[in-house]
């Protein structure tokens, strides 16, 4: 027997199936992602065809039933399509890079709530004109490694466990994160990080809005955690819409 449920999600890809219906992929804020169909999203006369469009914030009514990997969906409301983000090819990217990113690296039906809470906030925070997509996105993209476990130490040497100060001269190890200066010598893969741009590292880890920095610095340190990604996840390929940005 199935349940009726309610829940709100996030569209992160949708499919043809069928004559008239559609497959949905979404991360859910009470049951992490999961996969339902639409029948009869694509006729003309379907009310949830637009609402379920990748990247959108929706409030979904399915049918739950634990022995179905396919949920139904019976209704589904829009709260935010996000229109500036779709308006403009730089939010798109940063929307998208999210969007990978929960798609790929997030387990199925796995509950993360406060995972959730974040991605909402930071693509409502890209859909502010005012905001800059990159800066959300590389804050983001901190928080984002930090919740599926893979923190990053700024205030100590992730190989030897000693303090770091914010005016020293440090690395980047892809394998561990940031290191100490006299550790670098012996991690053969590494990419020195000057004061600045580990300050940087620092500001984009708090709750900061008054943060200094330029565009080139901010692509440093999204390239770094990706490819920090890369080396602690062999099921990682790296983010399709980070060439583009």
């Amino acid at each position: 027997m199935s349940e009726l449920i309610k829940t709100e999600a996030i569209v992160l890809r949708k499919l043809d199936y069928g004559d008239s219906s559609r497959i949905i992929h979404l991360f859910t804020e009470e049951f992490g992602k999961l996969t339902a169909i639409v029948k009869g999203a694509r006729s003309s006369k379907s009310k949830y065809g637009l609402s379920l469009d990748t990247i959108n914030y929706v409030q979904i009514i399915f049918y739950k039933k634990d022995t179905r990997d396919v949920q139904l969906i019976k209704e589904a409301d829009l709260i935010n399509h996000f229109t500036v983000v779709k308006e403009n090819l730089d939010r798109i990217q940063c929307a998208s890079s999210i969007i990978e990113l929960i798609s790929n690296l997030t387990v199925e039906h796995e509950v993360h709530k406060k995972l959730f809470t974040g991605t909402v906030k930071a693509l409502e925070l890209m859909n502010n004109p005012e905001k800059d997509p990159k800066l959300i996105f590389a804050k983001y993209f901190l928080f984002f490694i930090r919740e599926i476990g893979y923190a990053l130490s700024y205030d100590a040497c992730s190989v030897c466990g000693r303090p770091i100060h914010s005016d020293e001269n440090v690395a980047f190890n892809y394998d561990s994160g940031i290191v100490c200066k006299e550790c670098k010598s012996d991690r053969l893969v590494h990419v020195e990080l000057n004061k600045e741009l580990f300050n940087l590292f620092i500001c984009l880890n708090l709750k900061k809005n008054d943060i200094k920095y330029d565009q080139k610095s901010l692509g440093k340190i999204i390239q770094l955690i990706e490819k920090f990604l890369k080396y602690n996840l062999q099921e990682f390929k790296g983010i399709k819409s980070l060439e583009l940005i």
